[in-house]
């Protein structure tokens, strides 16, 4: 099996392929290609892990220093209000619907009367994010009968959420007066994005999940630089890798409904991705260099933030039967993607 730079090399210098790495990042067509070859050589690292059996759940710990000292006894536990409202820790609650982090309360050292542990509950499934519109709530899955029926609510709501997402990219992209060949991709991938929530809703339903509701909170206008940053850490990025997952999906998902169903999605997800390097090829000269620095960083961080939640354990029976990719499949496919990021 080739390694996964040799793959992106072949896939990006000849062959088959397109020789401008531009037409494969603004071609929905030659990208799906190039994801679906990446896809098929993960196949044999789905389900290889032996990770754990749940979806992580886990307790980090950040030691702070208060000047002056505590207030309370070495050892002693306290709840969250109780540390916020001493100003010991930050409050690091955070909720989306990829993970979710709550901070749970703190811990006086029993070595030092002026350090606190103050502590944060992870959690998550490992799944893959599309394009998440601004001012999404979040809504929680943690109540369905099964973990696939649950994976499969909180894609579902995702998709839904994407329609939302391109709505925004519509607006902003007219706003901006953008060429009129972007606004239509964006508005044709609200119509993918409806039959993706209507297909993968009714898998959910079928299991026995309940799909929330998307929620969003109301949001304007935004600036092109705003705009952009978004585009590039939601589209070029995250839609990016989840158009790799849907291929591998397609591919190795032993829930041949799913399998079907995501044959198709793997298509229009790598169109949409596309739409992304092309909305960024036409932001990027119409922002001031510093603009132009701040997606690139926010991009390089979404990049990080990808390669960290791909590290997380997945569990079996989501690996086998939807096809998720596990830790080895996902770094397979971030190597092969990096190609495009950098």
């Amino acid at each position: 099996m080739p390694s996964e730079h040799d793959l992106a090399r072949e896939l990006l210098s000849g062959g088959t392929m397109v020789r401008d790495p531009l037409r494969v990042w603004r071609t929905g067509a030659a990208l799906h290609r190039w994801l679906h070859r990446a896809a098929v050589t993960a196949i044999p690292l789905v389900g290889l892990c032996g990770c754990g059996n749940d979806c992580f759940d886990n307790v980090s710990t950040d030691i702070r220093f208060v000047d002056g000292g505590v207030a309370w006894a070495p050892g002693s536990r306290h709840s969250a209000t109780e540390c916020l409202s001493m100003q010991y820790c930050p409050d690091t609650t955070s909720h989306n619907p990829c993970t979710s982090r709550e901070f749970i309360g703190c811990v006086v050292s029993t070595a030092a009367a002026s350090t606190v542990e103050c502590q944060t509950r992870n959690t998550g499934c490992g799944q893959p994010c599309g394009r998440l519109p601004a001012g999404l709530r979040w809504a929680s899955t943690a109540t369905q009968p099964s973990a696939v029926a649950a994976h499969l609510a909180a894609a579902a709501h995702l998709e839904g959420a994407s329609v939302f997402a391109f709505q925004a990219l519509e607006r902003e992209l007219v706003a901006h007066r953008a060429p009129a060949q972007l606004v239509r991709r964006a508005k044709s991938a609200q119509r993918d994005e409806k039959r993706h929530h209507s297909a993968i809703s009714k898998l959910a339903i079928r299991l026995g999940a309940s799909v929330p509701a998307v929620e969003l909170e109301p949001t304007g206008i935004r600036t092109l630089a705003e705009m952009a940053i978004e585009n590039a850490v939601e589209g070029c990025v995250r839609e990016a890798y989840g158009a790799a997952v849907a291929a591998l999906q397609g591919e190795s998902a032993g829930y041949l409904p799913l399998r079907r169903a995501m044959r198709a999605i793997a298509v229009d997800e790598a169109e949409h991705a596309s739409l992304a390097w092309a909305v960024d090829a036409w932001a990027r000269p119409r922002l001031a260099a510093k603009e132009r620095a701040q997606v690139e960083a926010a991009r390089e961080q979404a990049r990080a933030q990808l390669i960290a939640t791909a590290r997380e354990p997945v569990p079996p029976e989501l690996s086998t039967t939807l096809g998720l990719p596990t830790p080895a499949a996902a770094a397979h496919l971030i190597s092969t993607l990096s190609a495009l990021w950098c």
